[in-house]
Parts: C-alpha cells; structure tokens; sequence
C-alpha cells in the first residue's frame, strides 16, 4: 500500500507492506485514524490514476475524488499539489521527474482511504496491487517503508 502524508509544506510517501488494522496506521509516533467518510464508502470516494515516464516506471499520481467528497478543498490547500481540469483532479510527482500524459490514464480504486491523526494531519492511501514489478519498484524507491 502507498501512503502519501500531507504535511503543511511538504509530503512524505510510505510503502506498507501488510496492513495489520484496517482502521489505524501508526507512523513514527503517530497514529492515523481512517475517516468516517471513505470508511463509510468502503474506499470508494474517487479514483487514482499513475502518472508514468515511461510503460514502468511510475512517477506520481493523479487524485480524482467524486465531487460530493470533501477532500478536493483539502488538497487545493497544499502548495505542492498542482490541480488540474477545472480542479477537479490533483496531481503530485513523488520526485519531479515530469510524466507522459499518453501513458498515464490507468484508473484505480484499490485501497482509496483517507486517513487523520490528533493532530490533523492527513494521509491517503492507495492500492499497488495492480502494479507490476517494475512499477512496484518505481514507486517504492521514493519511499519509507513501514
């Protein structure tokens, strides 16, 4: 699973690879309870495409979260976050490295939860099961795994 933490003016991404509680992600010390919202939803809030280099390597993604869903106003508010199509999608490069827009139109909806600590900060969550090797590679690189 991909976890991307919002911070103020930065992001961190994680790879975790076992879930143990669906409901609680402990990062560091901080523990990150699932919202009400995408729980309810069971993770059904929007889709996530990856945005690609090249045929395997992954090199961002694009959030694409249902109208009706709050988080589009939540991401708008991070600097790092460009929005795109009237701001109705969010994209984040996990290193800046640009991405081919022909290539990068894979829809997902695995694993789609959003996460939030005491503290406010948020994190999202994202499914890698449908990702190859390669792609899985590309995109732990530019992790911290938990």
């Amino acid at each position: 699973m991909l976890i991307i933490l919002f911070l103020e003016n930065t992001f961190k991404l994680y790879y975790l690879k076992e879930l143990i509680s669906p409901d609680i992600i402990k990062i560091k010390n901080s523990f990150f309870h699932k919202d009400y919202n995408s729980k309810e939803n069971e993770g059904f809030i929007g889709f996530f495409d990856w945005l690609r280099f090249s045929e395997s390597e992954i090199v961002g993604i694009r959030l694409c979260y249902f109208e009706n869903q709050p988080y589009n106003n939540l991401l708008s508010k991070f600097p790092y976050v460009n929005s795109t199509n009237d701001k109705k999608w969010f994209e984040l490069l996990f290193n800046g490295k640009p991405y081919n827009y022909n290539l990068s139109g894979d829809q997902d909806f695995t694993n789609n939860y959003v996460y939030f600590s005491e503290q406010n900060e948020c994190l999202f969550t994202f499914g890698l099961d449908n990702l190859t090797d390669k792609e899985l590679n590309s995109v732990i690189i530019n992790c911290e795994e938990i």
